[in-house]
């Protein structure tokens, strides 16, 4: 019986609103992918499949890389 593949890595990064992040799945060789941002007029660039958004506290989203423009 073969073993599941792992479940690729999922990585938050920080939106144009204050608490609210991006849920991204991590791919090795993925190429970018522009999202709508529920938030504002502009569309932003980030690096793997988007996986939803959540509401996270201020310390968290701080700490969090920013979307491409």
């Amino acid at each position: 019986m073969k073993a599941a593949p792992a479940a690729p890595q999922q990585v938050m990064y920080r939106l144009c609103k204050a608490g609210w992040a991006v849920v991204v799945e991590k791919v090795p060789n993925a190429m970018g992918t522009r999202i709508v941002c529920p938030f504002c007029t502009s569309s932003h660039m980030v690096p793997g499949p988007v996986r939803g958004f959540r509401k996270v506290r201020r310390a968290q989203w701080i700490k969090l890389r920013r979307v491409a423009e």
